[in-house]
């Protein structure tokens, strides 16, 4: 995953929009991923177990979502800072071929020994406009990227 420098690090400031990266997840990317982690729940692969319990089809798994989500912060963070932290509350489900986007703001830049903490507010937003996921994170620039 690839993420245009709409901004460059060092003109951060609260409110600063951070670039979207849109996803469609597919089954097999998904059972890749399910796989590797270790973990088979018939929801996240089968259609009928899906529906079975009143799902509208195969979840992606919140795992899944996180993983990208790190994935983000890792090339917002990129080359010489690091993800402090990072909590999401998981509040919608989202589907397998269905697109969403990762996006963001910037909500706080501090001053720290040898660097700035930027705090964020992501969030994944399906096609129709609904936030499934709300996260808040904390990324550590170093100076030198000022």
């Amino acid at each position: 995953m690839s993420l245009p420098r709409l901004v460059e690090l060092g003109e951060l400031t609260e409110g600063t929009p951070l670039p979207e990266c849109s996803l469609a997840p597919t089954i097999m990317d998904v059972a890749k991923f399910i796989g590797a982690a270790g973990f088979a729940i018939p929801i996240f692969l089968d259609p009928v177990a899906a529906r079975d319990t009143g799902l509208e089809g195969p979840l992606i798994p919140a795992e899944y979502k996180s993983a990208f989500l790190l994935a983000y912060l890792r090339q917002l963070a990129k080359p010489q800072g690091r993800i402090v932290r990072l909590q999401s509350g998981f509040r919608r489900p989202d589907y397998h071929g269905n697109r969403f986007t990762i996006s963001g703001q910037v909500t706080r830049v501090e001053a720290v020994e040898a660097g700035r903490e930027v705090s964020l507010e992501l969030w994944i937003e399906q096609a129709t406009g609904e936030r499934s996921v709300r996260s808040s994170a904390l990324i550590w620039l170093p100076d030198s990227e000022a």
